[in-house]
């Protein structure tokens, strides 16, 4: 309804001013200084205005087709580019896979800033360039990796310490590591790629450390992690033992538990370290004190390992034991070794005879024929050498 009131109004309008413009059409003069330039009437001023806004209008038109036919045009070859990266990037990681690291490391290196994960791609690199022993352009890559995109310090940094760990860069693993702790403390990752690192530069205590802090994380066994558990502290020991044969015992009296000092095997750890950098004087105390609070015939087998110098002590409590349990042939062999040694070859002879009969062995059999021979019991030592002889033809 509205429209046809507008154009019922246009068409009066029409018919009462269009004779009066007929009739007065008006002049337009243009004129620059004395030259006239151009001159009209206003209908036709009116007109060439009209003609020359359209072809304004259609010259926009044009020039706003052809600039995006540009933008298409731009875009097409970056989305060809990308595309191209993309299948670099896939035939790059194949390429990885199969071993071909030279290749994997040109195409992954010239892919990555146009692929959707350019982080990854570097990592990628990264290890193409570690498998060519090319150690400065791996740390390139993940440099490169941690600008490309936020977000990636800890997944690069941990891909940085692991590629190290593979090179044996053992010391820079530690250094990478420990600034990824204080950036990104009580990580898990993060800890456990100490337990790699701690070992292979002997530092065992903080190897303990970490593995007793991490144990509920671990998915190892029981019996597992206290084969782990027992390695650690035996590479302690001896690494203890080496510097002195105090640092050790200080260790074992006031840094380590209760359990510990009362199980077998970790006292067998003890005696080994002393042993294997000859701290006899310590390892004599120590068996003698363990015999002394906790017979163990495993700890007697140190007896032919330690140069025994306290030998009435070390008597004494074998003597005081060997009354709990007569026939033990274990304590009738450490007896009669210390009796020897002792300068009592007599009593060393009862000892070994009754341990024979108890527990028959061929370095006893042989140990006791000698003492005989040199006591002039030649027919004596002559039966045990047979018997000796004898018992290891029937133990083959």
């Amino acid at each position: 309804m509205i429209r046809i009131i507008i154009v019922i109004a246009a068409l009066i309008a029409g018919l009462f001013f269009g004779p009066e413009i007929s009739t007065n059409k008006g002049y337009i003069l243009i004129s620059l200084d004395t030259y006239t330039t151009y001159e009209t009437t206003i209908i036709n001023a009116v007109i060439v205005s009209i003609v020359f806004y359209f072809l304004l209008g259609s010259l926009e038109w044009v020039l706003r087709k052809l600039l995006s036919m540009s933008s298409i045009t731009r875009g097409w070859f970056g989305q060809r580019k990308t595309k191209k990266a993309e299948r670099n990037r896939l035939l790059g990681m194949l390429a990885l896979l199969e071993g071909n690291s030279r290749q994997a490391q040109k195409l992954l290196s010239k892919s990555a800033e146009r692929t959707a994960a350019p982080a990854l791609t570097y990592i990628a690199a990264a290890k193409a360039a570690q498998q060519q022993g090319n150690y400065v352009l791996r740390d390139s890559y993940l440099d490169q990796a941690t600008i490309s995109q936020k977000g990636c310090n800890l997944a690069v940094g941990l891909v940085r310490v692991e590629l190290q760990i593979e090179a044996k860069q053992f010391a820079q693993a530690l250094q990478a590591l420990k600034e990824l702790d204080s950036t990104f403390p009580g990580h898990k990752r993060i800890e456990k790629l100490y337990l790699d690192i701690y070992p292979p530069l002997n530092q065992w205590a903080d190897y303990i450390n970490v593995l007793t802090k991490q144990r509920k994380y671990l998915s190892l066994v029981d019996t597992e992690f206290d084969s782990l558990q027992l390695n650690a502290h035996k590479q302690l020991f001896k690494q203890l033992a080496k510097q002195s044969g105090e640092a050790v015992q200080a260790l074992w009296n006031n840094k380590s538990s209760r359990s510990m000092r009362k199980d077998i095997t970790y006292q067998c750890a003890m005696l080994d370290a002393f042993i294997e950098w000859k701290r006899y004087e310590f390892a004599e105390f120590f068996l003698i004190e363990k015999l002394k609070d906790q017979f163990s015939l495993p700890l007697l087998a140190y007896v032919d390992k330690i140069q025994i110098t306290a030998n009435k002590k070390l008597i004494l409590v074998l003597e005081k034991q060997l009354k709990k349990d007569p026939e033990n042939g274990a304590i009738h062999h450490a007896l009669a070794k210390l009796k020897l040694n002792d300068d009592k070859p007599a009593a060393a002879i009862e000892h070994l005879q009754k341990g024979l009969e108890l527990d028959p062995n061929v370095d006893d059999f042989a140990l006791l024929a000698k003492i005989l021979e040199k006591a002039d019991r030649l027919d004596e030592a002559n039966n045990y050498y047979r018997r000796g002889l004898l018992f290891l033809m029937s133990s083959k």
